[in-house]
């Protein structure tokens, strides 16, 4: 983090950190040689591009999780949102989520069953995520 911080002409000390993640709180703190010097509250990153992460573990067994980050509008509106499992012949699985969402990140898990609560199997997989101007599918094996 060292190398980030600046000092500009008047004084100010200026961290930039490139490894921030949409939706996540950090807790940022200064220290000089007689302890605390600054210490900022939870700062949040706003979520302002919709996403579609890679499952993980990938492959799995039998269980994997998915995140996803939904952007909110200007006016803190909520977003319509599905994530839905399909298999290679395109037929729908198991439906994760469906409902309208706030800004954020959020994670789902898939315990490898689909709708009726069965297992299903050994196989590709791929997942699809929709939201207001978003689109986006991903692929995933599970191996019994």
């Amino acid at each position: 983090v060292a190398s980030a911080v600046g000092l500009t002409l008047d004084g100010e000390v200026r961290l930039v950190d490139r490894d921030v993640e949409m939706g996540s709180a950090y807790v940022y703190r200064l220290e000089g040689e007689d302890g605390v010097v600054n210490e900022t509250m939870a700062v949040v990153v706003p979520v302002t591009r919709a996403k579609l992460g890679q499952n993980y573990p990938n492959p799995f067994n039998p269980e994997t999780r998915i995140e996803y980050w939904v952007a909110g509008g200007t006016d803190g509106s909520r977003s319509a949102v599905s994530l839905v499992i399909y298999d290679v012949r395109g037929a729908r699985v198991r439906t994760l989520v469906s409902g309208e969402k706030a800004s954020g990140r959020y994670a789902v898990n898939w315990d490898g069953r689909n709708d009726h609560g069965a297992p299903v199997s050994s196989g590709v997989y791929f997942y699809r995520m929709t939201a207001r101007g978003f689109e986006d599918s991903r692929r995933m094996v599970l191996l019994k």
